[in-house]
């Protein structure tokens, strides 16, 4: 049984039922027209038409007339599965003869034999062992050497004589088709046409021939004759296959992509670039139901494996690209960069190396060159630089990116190689995590189930976002992603520009979520909202730190009047209560220093009992200093506390080596432990 959601593979239909071109009527029509011809003599009929036209489905439509009352024998020969080695002469009769022993042995036999005998004596290299493999594979094992050499001393004039007296029998003619003639080598075409002629004559013999008339043309032509005039003189009737409408070979197109669509969960499908892709780039590479058949079935692999995460237009242009114009498909590849590379808006010079790979690609496109015009408007701005007028800065990677369109090489890549770049999975944990944004419990729930050592690009990514992010995720999300600080982990390897930390790239995403409010009421009123939820104090610090004590007083987003209100509740927060998430305080430090530092002589030391409370004040004061020489790629690097600070907020060194005694009770000799003790004991880093 067949889904009726399959695709079809290249096979020619064998029904009148399956045809979707229309084609029935026409093909019954003359399968009529050639019965009423007189096949006394013999006759030679031709369908023609360009590879992928439909030429053996439209015959399989004129054998339905054929099968009509009275029925006419049908016996097919496709020199296509005997061609190479083996004598087509030989194989020619002796198939013919055996489709005939099939078909009625005993109204049939007689006509086999002759054409048995005839085939034999028209074939004799075919016995001559060196001249290949068929004497020992058919000829010894079924005649001897003997009786061939006497049927060869009567003549192939006496057994063509038998031949036509036993078809001169039959009531009705036969029909032999030969089809897939343009498969065949040039030699090969002309060895059928050959034997053709030379059995054209029999009475009661229609043979159809059907072969793509250009391809035929060709082979035929020698010595100054044209391949049509030889054809001319063979054919009594030829019928040319009719182009498919263009209508027609669209809705097969898209019935056939449907059934590719449909099945793909999360597809990925933007409608408003679908009509300018296909009628631009895809529609003039298709031309015949044989390259609906390829796209459909070629394509369908590639959308399976990545619809869901990258534009389906966009891979249906480049499947086409891939499957009809390899040599440009290549070209592609080799101009990936050029392709995707964006130019700053101020430095809109071509970057020579780029444009002598756009130049190559559409040099090898040839004829084709507006395809690949029209895949680099359509599918890969960037490259329009070199092209054309036109530029697409750096602001445009986001869009392309959250578009999954390939003009992102990240996507470009994922769909050259079929294994995904590290951005790209981070952008599409990104991609999840905005999903989510407006849901507290779910983003939470989420980035507690990315890897922690993905959780800051994770994060980050959401700033591609900013304009979109709905004012109802402003408050919810400002309080999940503060809530997380801590759980991203501090990078050792940052390089000696990265300037980049769990608590900046969490207050970047934040920030541009509470410029999403316009109204600077409607951000203090979030901005109290948020420090509500907020688990550690380090992380209200920091929000209030960062939306309103900030060196311009432009970038503020809430007045210093109510700075100053949050900055006291923090204080008093502070001071009267010990933190309720100690192991959560990424930034103590900062919290116990921006106290001391507003209360000055009133300060009053904190109680550092805990070890968990210890330990989250010494780490947050731990940093790494690095230095590198001139000339040089190596990078020195020195752990390092602020230890003069550390003695402030704990009122004093030898409260703070209590501190650190305290922390090797519970620790041991950890790493924080190990260089707390060496300040302990008067170490200072030099100066580098």
């Amino acid at each position: 049984m067949t889904n009726s959601n399959s695709l079809p593979v290249d096979h020619p239909i064998t029904s009148s039922e399956d045809d979707v071109l229309g084609r029935a009527v026409v093909a019954r029509d003359f399968a009529r027209s050639v019965r009423e011809l007189d096949a006394s003599q013999g006759l030679v009929v031709g369908v023609l038409g360009a590879w992928g036209y439909g030429k053996s489905s439209f015959v399989n439509l004129m054998r339905e007339q054929f099968a009509e009352p009275p029925a006419l024998p049908v016996i097919e020969f496709n020199p296509w599965v005997f061609s190479g080695d083996q004598q087509l002469t030989e194989v020619f009769f002796r198939e013919i003869a055996a489709e005939l022993r099939i078909e009625d042995q005993t109204k049939f036999g007689a006509v086999a034999e002759g054409l048995d005998k005839y085939g034999d004596v028209l074939s004799p290299l075919a016995v001559i062992p060196w001249f290949g493999n068929w004497f020992d594979r058919a000829f010894k094992a079924t005649k001897a050497a003997t009786t061939w050499w006497n049927d060869r001393r009567k003549g192939s004039r006496t057994f063509r004589e038998a031949v036509s007296s036993a078809l001169n029998q039959l009531d009705k003619p036969i029909v032999v088709v030969i089809d897939d003639i343009d498969r065949l080598t040039t030699n090969e075409i002309r060895d059928i046409f050959k034997l053709v002629r030379l059995t054209a004559s029999f009475p009661n013999v229609i043979y159809v021939l059907v072969f793509d008339r250009r391809r035929v043309e060709q082979a035929l032509s020698e010595d100054g004759v044209h391949g049509r005039a030889y054809l001319e003189k063979i054919l009594q009737l030829s019928f040319d296959v009719p182009m498919i409408p263009t209508e027609v070979l669209r809705a097969q197109v898209f019935e056939r992509l449907d059934i590719i669509l449909q099945e793909i969960d999360g597809l990925r499908f933007n409608r408003v670039v679908w009509p300018d892709a296909y009628v631009e780039i895809i529609d003039p590479l298709v031309g015949s139901l044989r390259d609906v058949t390829r796209l459909a079935l070629s394509a369908r692999p590639t959308l399976r494996a990545l619809g869901h995460q990258i534009e389906a237009v966009d891979l249906l242009a480049l499947e086409a690209i891939r499957v009809f114009r390899p040599e440009i498909f290549q070209a592609l590849h080799k101009a990936r960069l050029a392709l995707t590379e964006t130019q700053s808006s101020w430095g809109r010079n071509q970057d020579p190396d780029r444009k002598a790979e756009i130049d190559a690609l559409l040099k090898v496109a040839g004829a084709d060159e507006g395809i690949v015009r029209a895949l680099i408007q359509q599918l890969f701005p960037a490259g329009r630089t070199y092209i054309e007028n036109n530029n697409y800065g750096p602001d445009w990677i986001n869009t392309w990116k959250r578009e999954h369109r390939l003009a992102y090489i990240g996507y470009l890549e994922l769909y050259f190689g079929r294994t995904l770049p590290s951005d790209l999975l981070s952008f599409q944990q990104t991609e999840a995590a905005y999903a989510r944004i407006a849901d507290p419990d779910a983003l939470g729930e989420y980035l507690d189930s990315v890897p922690r050592e993905d959780l800051e690009s994770a994060i980050a990514g959401l700033e591609a976002y900013q304009a979109d992010f709905p004012e109802e995720s402003v408050v919810p999300a400002s309080v999940t992603l503060l809530n997380r600080i801590a759980d991203i982990p501090e990078r050792r390897n940052r390089g000696m520009f990265d300037f980049m930390r769990p608590d900046v790239v969490v207050t970047r995403v934040v920030i541009r979520l509470l410029r999403r409010l316009g109204d600077e009421s409607a951000r203090e009123r979030a901005v109290r909202e948020i420090l509500a939820g907020v688990q550690s104090y380090s992380s209200q610090e920091l929000l209030i730190r960062s939306v309103g004590r900030v060196e311009d007083p432009t970038n503020a987003l809430i007045s210093a009047e109510r700075t100053a209100e949050l900055d006291d509740d923090l204080i008093r927060r502070v001071r009267t209560t010990a933190s309720l998430a100690p192991e959560r305080e990424w930034g103590l430090f900062r919290v116990f220093w921006f106290v001391a530092e507003r209360e000055g002589d009133e300060y009053v030391p904190p109680p550092l009992s805990e070890a968990v409370q210890i330990r989250a004040l010494l780490q947050s004061a731990w940093s790494v200093a690095r230095a590198q020489s001139m000339g040089s790629r190596h990078v020195k690097e020195e752990d390092r506390l602020a230890w003069g600070g550390l003695v402030k907020v704990a009122g004093g060194e030898d409260q703070l080596a209590e501190a650190v005694l305290r922390l090797r009770e519970s620790d041991g000799p950890s790493p924080l432990v190990l260089l707390a003790e060496a300040y302990v004991a008067g170490w200072r880093p030099d100066e580098f």
